[in-house]
């Protein structure tokens, strides 16, 4: 393979030393990989069972290690035992859960090529869910897709599964797919490398990434090369439980004060009268970042970047001026009562494993300002799990970064169904669902129960206070 096709070149990465497993863990779960430098063999499967379970390979190079020695060799079968191009995949993509993380270490370098071969399949998704939808659709369907289990059969598996958040991919007799995504198959594969870049490893340097979200590759070689690769699954020790309230309608109500504070400051900045009458946007269940570029957009406003800026910073502000104007903020019906009694569970009751934080489309400061104006206890929430809506346009993405946050801080073992959100909205509980989390919908905002409870949460209730029953049964 020509690396000259990867539109990012060259990259010169930062080594961890393979015994600072916190920062190589923090980088794996946040950038989806991190390199490592001086390590062998011996740390590298030191590393493996510090991080999880090593998944034991078929060809082990040494029995029990759970290291496998990809080199050349005649006897084994696949193109990993050869000095061929090995295009972009995941190992054991036809198993029903590939293993979370692949690691290796350079132990030979080749005479000539032998580069490694990356790329975030994130900013491929991405990439492709805005430009091509159609396609897109094909990648999250098992209708088009099917991959080679280890007993030779193909199953129909989705390239990747939304719910599960597992991006799988291969290009060789391991996978079949439908004439439509053949037809694609060109298109995605000019997107691959758009993302793409590679690294020229010395002896003793290699990788940890995340065999759900990274896809690894190697330039054809000549010469030589030995490359040592763990598998691993996370340790699934402890369960942590974790649940995310959403704030307006849930936790408090503040119509009044949210409109005047984000039209006056939206007004003031752009210099024209923008108000909540002559803009028929819709406001419930919407993030600060998503509702302003829309509310930009219906007024034809240029220079959107610059106003953003602006926004962001003025309007806590703004907030603080319509709270002394006399508009309030105010707490939801046994919101108070719920957190108090959630606290006072998790502490008498052993729950360590609990953790509460925020999902909202707020912005940080307007969030914290808004449930102090309620008479709430911040200090009850943990913000660095919690997401807010000054970064993200739609509320799908507040979810996977909560749990992109969890998983760096608890442990790649922190999966979505272990996460609860609490919201007051269909699109709390459409958004919920569609990531993999469970959902309690509360009708102390403007949708009734009925309403609510057409959408089939996990729990629906009129107050929080109805909740503890249900919430120490999950818990």
């Amino acid at each position: 393979m020509d690396t000259e096709r990867c539109d990012l070149g060259p990259y010169v990465p930062t080594f961890h030393a393979p015994s600072d497993i916190n920062a190589i863990r923090e980088s794996v779960y946040t950038n989806g990989i991190a390199f490592v430098g001086g390590c062998d063999e011996d740390s590298l499967v030191t590393l493996a069972n510090h991080l999880g379970q090593v998944v034991r390979p078929r060809n082990e190079k040494t029995p029990g290690s759970g290291v496998s020695n990809i080199r050349f060799a005649s006897n084994l079968v696949g193109k990993g035992y050869s000095s061929e191009e090995l295009f972009f995949h995941t190992d054991r993509s036809g198993w029903d859960q590939p293993p979370r993380i692949l690691m290796s270490t350079l132990r030979s370098q080749s005479e000539t090529g032998g580069e490694s071969l990356l790329v975030d399949g994130r900013k491929v998704l991405e990439a492709l869910k805005q430009q091509d939808r159609g396609l897109y659709d094909l990648f999250i369907s098992s209708k088009h897709t099917s991959f080679r289990a280890d007993d030779g059969t193909f199953v129909p598996r989705a390239m990747f599964d939304e719910q599960a958040g597992i991006f799988r991919f291969r290009f060789d007799d391991g996978i079949q797919m439908s004439a439509s995504m053949v037809v694609g198959f060109a298109k995605l594969r000019d997107m691959i490398y758009e993302s793409a870049y590679f690294v020229s490893l010395q002896p003793g340097q290699g990788y940890v990434l995340d065999n759900h979200r990274y896809l690894h590759g190697r330039a054809s070689f000549t010469g030589s090369r030995e490359l040592l690769r763990v598998l691993v699954n996370p340790s699934t020790a402890g369960s942590e439980k974790v649940i995310l309230f959403d704030i307006d309608g849930t936790l408090c109500r503040s119509e009044a004060l949210s409109i005047d504070a984000y039209y006056s400051c939206v007004s003031d900045i752009v210099g024209k009268d923008i108000t909540h009458a002559n803009t028929p946007v819709n406001l419930h269940g919407r993030t600060d970042l998503g509702l302003l570029h829309d509310i930009l957009d219906y007024h034809q406003v240029p220079s959107k970047a610059l106003v953003v800026e602006k926004f962001l910073h003025l309007h806590p502000q703004y907030l603080e001026r319509s709270l002394t104007k006399g508009l309030s903020s105010v707490v939801c019906p046994g919101a108070k009562e719920t957190l108090s009694w959630l606290i006072r569970y998790k502490e008498g009751l052993g729950c360590p494993r609990l953790h509460i934080g925020l999902i909202t489309g707020n912005s940080r400061p307007n969030a914290l300002l808004k449930l102090q104006g309620a008479g709430i206890d911040t200090s009850i929430f943990d913000v660095d799990i919690s997401s807010f809506g000054d970064t993200h346009h739609n509320r799908l993405s507040l979810f996977r970064e909560s749990l992109t946050k969890l998983q760096t801080r608890l442990g790649p073992h922190v999966r979505a169904s272990d996460v609860l959100v609490v919201g007051d909205t269909p699109l709390d509980v459409e958004c919920a669902k569609q990531a993999g989390c469970s959902v309690v919908a509360v009708a102390t905002g403007n949708y009734k129960v009925e309403e609510l409870a057409s959408l089939q949460p996990n729990f629906c209730c009129s107050q929080l206070t109805e909740t503890k029953e249900y919430l120490q049964m999950v818990f």
